[in-house]
């Protein structure tokens, strides 16, 4: 059996896997008369490829209990995902580089600080939402045809993801 215990999520460690989404050292500018702050630019979005026009969901999660045994992965060819949390939560975001299948060798797990997003990259093998708390909400943007454009990935051995 492997363990994997999830370490902070850094945008620079993140990187093959998809873009971090934070605020943490950007310079907002100010609009709305100064009453709101603007953080332009985040991230760009990888959603041309899908067959249909993307899509905003809410995705509303029961917390995961640990150590969770990681069974699949699962990836989405034709547009990026992007999960972004509705209040201050953590959560925590598993991820394995690969092509046609996830080299699992390699599979590594993240946790969030609190009010950070994601954007996995068009293509990235990764594991469902990780919520840490029951009810945690997010919103989720991705492709229309999301179930259409998922394909999984069986683990060809025990994982088992530690608490963060």
């Amino acid at each position: 059996m492997r363990r994997l215990a999830p370490r902070p999520l850094a945008a620079g460690d993140f990187a093959p896997f998809g873009i971090l989404i934070d605020t943490v050292g950007r310079a907002p500018e100010a609009i709305n008369a100064g009453t709101t702050q603007r953080f332009p630019d985040l991230a760009a979005l990888d959603l041309r490829g899908a067959q249909r026009d993307p899509v905003l969901g809410i995705y509303v999660a029961q917390a995961r209990a640990f150590p969770l045994r990681i069974a699949k992965l699962e990836r989405h060819r034709q547009a990026a995902q992007v999960f972004l949390p509705l209040g201050s939560q953590r959560f925590v975001v598993v991820v394995a580089p690969g092509g046609e299948a996830p080299r699992w060798q390699e599979i590594e797990a993240f946790v969030t600080a609190p009010g950070q997003g994601i954007s996995l990259h068009r293509g990235c093998w990764h594991h469902g939402l990780v919520a840490l708390g029951n009810g945690d909400r997010f919103a989720v943007i991705e492709g229309g045809n999301y179930r259409d454009d998922t394909q999984e990935a069986a683990a060809g051995e025990v994982i088992e993801l530690a608490a963060p």
